[in-house]
């Protein structure tokens, strides 16, 4: 039986990019005052799905305000809380199939 048959690598990735996401927005958040600071974003170098799609941290282009930041406080938080949803989501999905996959090798 072969595990990525489970699409457990694809959840692993996922987990990992949601994960990067986290760790950027709060940078971005601890950056709210910070003059000059250029918000962070994650994008994937290809589709997701596919192979190539390694997350990479990106400067993100937005309307600056007087003192040159373009962090925007509460896009921050709604972006947070998506991301929250989807590592929970991916998480849980994980995790049944891992344990169908440990059911299926014990054979209960």
């Amino acid at each position: 039986m072969n595990p990525t048959g489970y699409g457990i690598d694809t959840l692993s990735g996922l987990l990992s990019g949601a994960a990067l996401r986290h760790r950027v927005i709060a940078q971005n958040v601890a950056n709210v005052n910070t003059p000059g600071y250029r918000r962070l974003a994650v994008t994937f170098g290809g589709e997701l799905g596919r192979a190539g799609g390694a997350p990479q941290v990106v400067v993100a282009d937005g309307p600056a305000r007087v003192d040159g930041n373009t962090v925007d406080i509460d896009r921050e938080m709604n972006d947070l809380t998506k991301n929250a949803l989807l590592y929970q989501a991916a998480a849980q999905v994980a995790s049944f199939r891992l344990a169908a996959l440990r059911s299926s090798i014990t054979g209960r």
